[in-house]
């Protein structure tokens, strides 16, 4: 579980394809703290560390994922949101999030409002209902 809240960001090393699925090299800030099979947020996706390097921490995204996220369109020194999995009794201010991608949206509307910015997004209508406004 997740909170959505943005805990640090990380750089793209690589994004390598292997048939219909791929392997995803990030550098991140806090990778001496994560052990193999933990969960991290990485762009609201919730992936599993595969394996570490001296170059990065590995992530591999299957079909689905490629599929159903962004990911897959992330180029070398892209910078990602990441976030690591809640730990029971973490405090949290935002929601409860399984990092569990139903779908993509496009962006329709981009609009500045002060220090905020205000998005209009169109999303496909079989993942309305999973949607908080």
């Amino acid at each position: 579980m997740f909170t959505g809240l943005v805990e640090s960001v990380g750089t793209v090393v690589s994004l390598e394809s292997k048939g219909e699925q791929a392997r995803l090299l990030l550098d991140i800030p806090f990778a001496s703290e994560l052990t193999l099979g933990d969960s991290v947020a990485i762009n609201g996706c919730c992936l599993t560390v595969a394996e570490f390097f001296e170059t990065g921490t590995a992530f591999d995204l299957l079909a689905q994922t490629l599929r159903v996220t962004s990911l897959g369109a992330l180029a070398t020194d892209s910078v990602v949101n990441l976030e690591r999995a809640m730990m029971v009794g973490d405090r949290f201010g935002g929601h409860f999030v399984q990092g569990h991608v139903d779908g993509t949206g496009q962006i329709t509307r981009l609009e500045e409002n002060g220090q905020d910015h205000i998005l209009g997004v169109s999303l496909p209508p079989e993942i309305h209902r999973h949607c908080i406004h």
